[in-house]
């Protein structure tokens, strides 16, 4: 019965999935660059951004919209949008309380 899921589930996944995906490993890098190197950063938020505008578009031009992109597209935008900004601002420097609730306050 699982295998039958698996074969629905991957079904389901098309070239806008792909671009999202693009979005979440551009994210993903970010953050192990913030980690890491912070000047190379922002070539990966640029890449985030790019992947997150176009996922939409590709999936309106497919017209193979699905309910797992749209959460796949939800999981991307946290990792690049939210984490990613918040990673930036803690190895900058933003380690006292004032700057733990800017953190929150910006991650919402």
């Amino acid at each position: 019965m699982s295998a039958s899921l698996n074969k629905k589930a991957l079904g389901q996944f098309c070239l806008a999935d792909a671009v999202t995906l693009c979005n979440a490993a551009a994210g993903s890098a970010s953050i192990f660059g913030a980690l890491k190197y912070v000047v190379t950063q922002n070539l990966w938020y640029l890449h985030a951004l790019i992947c997150d505008i176009l996922d939409g578009r590709v999936a309106r031009w497919s017209g193979t919209a699905s309910f797992f992109g749209q959460e796949l597209d939800s999981l991307a935008d946290v990792i690049s949008f939210g984490v990613a900004p918040a990673v930036l601002g803690f190895t900058v420097g933003l380690q006292g309380l004032v700057d733990l609730v800017i953190l929150l306050i910006l991650s919402t």
